[in-house]
């Protein structure tokens, strides 16, 4: 059996402080990080090196997938030699035995694992979530032609953001027009209803309902580009397909991210059109890490009303 040495180990070290730590670009979470490199001389490992390791990468591992058993435990100091696969221990008297738990405690249990917190990086498992409502905009007179909810979601730092979405935090965004009595406030209301709850986060934006965009976080620019956009199709009237919901974002500064939601009655035929009755109404909310990992919640203001 070879000692498992300290540069192994410092593998290890770095790349779950990458996920876990502040990190840099689309890696980090922004979590206090326990494990530390240790000397890279050649030295052996301790219980103590693996198992505030262990404590790391269990962090990272339950805000993916929840608690229950993630596939390696904790090294009991003085007792267990740790080895490639398969740990062992030896007494005081240096009397050989076996581990039952020993197949989660080898070097290559952990890299495994390892792998697979890199792999799932920016998986946020439901148990460990808070989905939380942030802002809320709304119109009851009767409208025509284009309006629009716009919104600024501003976060407290640079990294605050990076640490959002890179521990799965999103965006979500849904509307409705309720208490419609014409078949034009009716129609407008099937059309919201269609779009579902569209969900922005670090890489992509898609509806619950179907459709989206390849633009996430990461690919926001100062100008504005269509992230999302449904046709209606005219349910209770052929007259009135054709009408546009559109969700719109850019990054204007570093720490916030403004969105676009704009309704647009259009019409096709060239003839003066209905005005749309109803309650309209453009919903914010945020999915956010709230368990083993936490991220803040950003801050949001309405810069311009539906009304």
């Amino acid at each position: 059996m070879a000692d498992i040495t300290a540069a192994r180990i410092n593998n290890l070290q770095s790349s779950i402080a990458l996920i876990l730590g502040s990190g840099s670009g689309q890696n980090g979470y922004g979590q206090a990080v326990t494990s530390q490199a240790v000397n890279n001389t050649g030295d052996i490992a301790t219980a103590a090196d693996m198992n505030a390791i262990y404590a790391d990468i269990l962090t990272a591992r339950v805000h993916q997938v929840g608690a229950g058993d993630i596939g390696i435990a904790e090294v009991v100091q003085n007792l267990n030699v740790i080895s490639e696969d398969t740990s062992f221990n030896v007494d005081e008297f240096g009397v050989t035995t076996a581990d039952p738990t020993g197949f989660k405690k080898g070097i290559a249990d952990f890299e495994t694992l390892m792998t697979q917190v890199q792999t799932d990086k920016a998986v946020l498992h439901s148990s460990q979530a808070a989905l939380e409502p942030a802002i809320v905009s709304a119109r009851t007179s009767t409208w025509n032609g284009l309006i629009y909810h716009e919104v600024a979601v501003t976060f407290s730092s640079v990294d605050a953001r990076r640490h959002f979405f890179n521990t799965g935090g999103e965006i979500r965004l849904r509307s409705n027009n309720t208490a419609a009595s014409t078949p034009k406030g009716l129609d407008w209301n099937q059309l919201c209803a269609q779009t579902g709850t569209i969900k922005f986060n670090a890489e992509t934006t898609v509806s619950t309902t179907g459709g989206g965009s390849t633009v996430g976080n990461y690919d926001l620019t100062t100008s504005f580009q269509n992230i999302y956009q449904k046709i209606g199709s005219g349910t209770y009237s052929a007259v009135y397909a054709g009408n546009i919901y559109t969700v719109k974002a850019r990054s204007d500064i570093g720490t916030r991210i403004i969105f676009r939601i704009e309704f647009n009655d259009v019409v096709f035929d060239n003839n003066v059109d209905n005005n749309v009755d109803g309650r309209l109404e453009s919903v914010v909310q945020h999915l956010r890490a709230d368990g083993d990992v936490i991220v803040p919640a950003p801050s949001y203001y309405n810069t311009q009303t539906l009304a």
